[in-house]
């Protein structure tokens, strides 16, 4: 098995993970945010959309600069959009997938400029800067859940969770 099969199998899970989560988010708590400059729920879903997109930008040997989580002034009004926020989450991961599955692991070992970590390797923007980040706003979604006794529970811990 090579390395980006390791990546895939952590990819899904990954984003599995996230939409358990944010499938628990009742719509009228989508925009719910714990403090006024925090992002909402639905900031953090279109954030991680952006982040896929820019890792697909990256990878296609963009010259890239840092991106940063915002808190978006275009409320989410209905079911509807929140469920294309959702699905756009969705394929962007599908997507993702997609583009490591092309990747050989010398493509993995090229180095390149990261404006976040600067020369590093593509594994390095993939595991760290994408998947582990997107680990961090599992958990923020996850506390944020908890907040409004919507915690998530589950009788068996897996990997997944």
């Amino acid at each position: 098995m090579g390395e980006s099969a390791n990546i895939i199998k952590l990819a899904e899970a990954v984003r599995e993970s996230t939409l358990k989560r944010l499938k628990l988010v009742p719509f009228d708590l989508i925009e719910w945010r714990p403090t006024p400059d925090s992002m909402s729920f639905a900031d953090i879903a279109r954030h991680l959309v952006k982040c896929d997109l820019w890792l697909f930008d990256l990878l296609a040997g963009k010259e890239m600069q840092d991106i940063q989580g915002e808190i978006n002034p275009e409320r989410i009004e209905t079911e509807a959009e929140y469920q294309a926020l959702f699905e756009g989450l969705i394929e962007s991961g599908k997507k993702r997938l997609e583009i490591f599955t092309w990747l050989s692991d010398s493509d993995l070992a090229g180095l390149h400029i990261d404006p976040r970590f600067g020369e590093c390797s593509v594994w390095w923007s993939i595991v760290r800067g994408c998947l582990d980040h997107e680990a961090h706003h599992r958990g923020q979604i996850a506390v944020y859940l908890k907040m409004n006794g919507l915690g998530f529970k589950s009788q068996v811990s897996s990997a997944n969770d």
